[in-house]
């Protein structure tokens, strides 16, 4: 019997170890670990954390974010919408399509002119003009942060597309879109198509403008700049930045059809004092932007000089009641009428708000066709506040008032000095996280007056499109507009 037991638990043993040899030579086969390929990370970036996850094998922490946007709008149409006939030499046509339109008084042709935004009409006629319309918006939003000894290695990139119908509509009728913001920072340094380092505020509380020098919601300039911090939350900028003119915003001519612009032979040089604390945050900036023109009135004068432009603002924070804030903001400019903050309003009809009457009369220079040129002085002045009724409700108010002011015109010039207010409010309500309903309703009123080479009558007095003949210095209208933001 113990010789039995023997050879069995000999058999036994055997087994196990052939079992054991066998099972040595199968690949191990262990589940990973999901944090050893998707770490989340977290690196702050003046001041606010960027949290997204580790790119496997490099010490970069990547951040998708971005939004969809959809809503409808809509405003009104005045009958006055094409209005004005001048002479000599020709023809101003104000309102609707024609925008500015001025004449070579020697020659009697039409030499350009800035047409309204967003007009889709036949012969300027109101009635062809849409006054309901719709838009969606795409924005995709990229950063890329890793820590180096010298503080965060930041690229930010953000693709925006835009497609509208109708009224105000961004895409113009169909889409439109691309780069909205592409740049890196690191040890103060920034490079790339970033927010104007010159404006405080940007466009406003909601989608269309109050004044103020955006070129941070749109248009926003390529830049070289160096930002030195001294702690406390106070800054200093110096920049280069592509120029502002008027033909980037809207298409048109940045001097007003009687001339051209000559290229850039200077950027945009900017300076900031900026503080960022508790109470809030001020700004100090300025600008110094080159003029660079070739008349197109026959009399081929040339302008190479510079403009200026200043803008400040403060904002106030109200303690213990998150999301709520006061502010108040100023600019000036003289011959750099996009540093003033006035083309921005609304979305950029130059206070011609629905094509509805005539339009400011911007520009950075003239060109009087006498080998002399007019300069505009422009300033504006705006206010706004924002309260959190509670954490799904906010109100906003916002108004703004300014001034442009046309110096060295001649006799027969029909550059008009204007005046403008716009006043508004925005609701938002938030039922849950990353989910916004959004309504805004601005209004407009623009004060023109009447240039003095400006002559009642002339050519196409009373036909269809110009019911009258008299200057129509008036511009106003409203705009309403609901939309649905998802942001992620």
């Amino acid at each position: 019997m113990t010789l039995i037991k023997s050879i069995l638990l000999g058999s036994a043993a055997g087994i196990v170890a052939v079992a054991s040899a066998q099972a040595a030579d199968l690949p191990t086969r262990k589940g990973p670990v999901a944090a050893e390929y998707v770490r989340i990370c977290s690196i702050t970036v003046a001041g606010a954390p960027v949290v997204g996850f580790v790119l496997p094998g490099s010490d970069t922490c990547l951040k998708m974010s971005g939004y969809i946007t959809g809503q409808i709008e809509g405003g009104n149409v005045r009958n006055s919408y094409s209005t004005s006939v001048a002479q000599p030499g020709g023809t101003l046509e104000t309102g609707g399509n024609a925008g500015f339109q001025f004449i070579n008084n020697r020659t009697g042709a039409a030499v350009g002119g800035i047409g309204n935004q967003n007009v889709n009409a036949s012969a300027g006629h109101p009635f062809n003009r849409d006054t309901f319309g719709f838009t969606t918006r795409f924005n995709l939003t990229i950063d890329a942060v890793s820590n180096t000894a010298y503080g965060p290695l930041v690229a930010h990139g953000e693709l925006q597309f835009n497609h509208g119908e109708g009224f105000d509509n961004t895409g113009r009728g169909g889409s439109d879109g691309g780069l909205n913001r592409a740049y890196v920072t690191w040890a103060g340094l920034t490079a790339g198509k970033i927010d104007s380092f010159f404006s405080f505020t940007g466009g406003g509380l909601a989608w269309a403008n109050f004044f103020s020098p955006d070129r941070k919601g749109y248009d926003q300039p390529d830049v070289l700049a160096y930002t030195a911090s001294f702690g406390g939350g106070f800054s200093a900028t110096i920049a280069a930045e592509s120029s502002a003119h008027l033909e980037d915003m809207t298409g048109g001519n940045s001097y007003l059809g009687s001339a051209t612009w000559g290229g850039m032979r200077f950027p945009d040089l900017v300076a900031a004092l900026d503080a960022h604390q508790a109470w809030g945050a001020a700004h100090l900036g300025f600008v110094a932007h080159n003029v660079h023109a070739a008349s197109l009135m026959g009399d081929d004068a040339t302008l190479n000089t510079w403009g200026w432009g200043i803008d400040a603002g403060v904002s106030f924070t109200i303690p213990n009641w998150t999301g709520t804030t006061i502010g108040i903001t100023g600019a000036w400019s003289r011959n750099a009428i996009v540093a003033s903050g006035l083309p921005d309003a609304m979305w950029g009809e130059q206070g011609a708000v629905n094509g509805n009457g005539q339009a400011m009369a911007m520009g950075d220079a003239f060109a009087n066709g006498n080998g002399t040129w007019a300069t505009p002085e422009a300033w504006s002045i705006t206010g706004w506040a924002q309260f959190a009724v509670n954490p799904q409700v906010t109100l906003g108010l916002e108004g703004s008032y300014g001034q442009l002011t046309w110096s060295g015109q001649n006799a027969i010039s029909l550059l008009s000095s204007s005046k403008s207010f716009l006043v508004g409010g925005v609701a938002h309500y938030d039922p849950v996280k990353n989910l916004d309903f959004e309504f805004e309703l601005l209004y407009q009123d623009t004060q023109t007056a009447q240039p003095t080479g400006y002559i009642a009558g002339g050519p196409g007095c009373g036909n269809s499109g110009r019911p009258t003949c008299t200057w129509q210095g008036n511009a106003n209208g409203f705009a309403a507009r609901f939309e649905v933001t998802r942001s992620f």
